[in-house]
């Protein structure tokens, strides 16, 4: 799968994952680092980052078959796995992904 926009609306993203768009506004209030950026009129926008987290949920939940609460546990053991620093550098893509929105929102005023 070849994303080649920077930001796709709920329904782009419903439909690359064939699921319902409530299905990933449910998972975005069961898993708080599935949060995309908002324009000011309040429309998510699902950048690449985030569409890779979904993709890591449908992986989890559809086709391995977990339940929420263990789709929780196997992403919280991998988080454990990973580089101790793994946590800040999220953390700054985020920022960075917040900020590049941001730019792009001004540049179109």
């Amino acid at each position: 799968m070849e994303l080649t926009k920077q930001y796709y609306t709920i329904s782009e993203v419903a439909v690359i994952f064939q699921v319902n768009p409530s299905k990933i506004r449910y998972w975005e209030t069961q898993f708080p680092h599935l949060s995309p950026k908002r324009a000011a009129s309040g429309i998510r926008k699902y950048t690449p980052v985030d569409i890779e987290k979904i993709k890591v949920l449908v992986s989890l939940i559809q086709e391995r078959g977990m339940t929420i609460e263990g789709a929780k546990q196997a992403l919280n053991f991998q988080g454990k796995e990973k580089n101790p620093h793994q946590n800040i550098i999220n953390q700054l893509t985020d920022i960075r992904d917040f900020l590049q929105g941001m730019k792009a929102d001004l540049d179109l005023e």
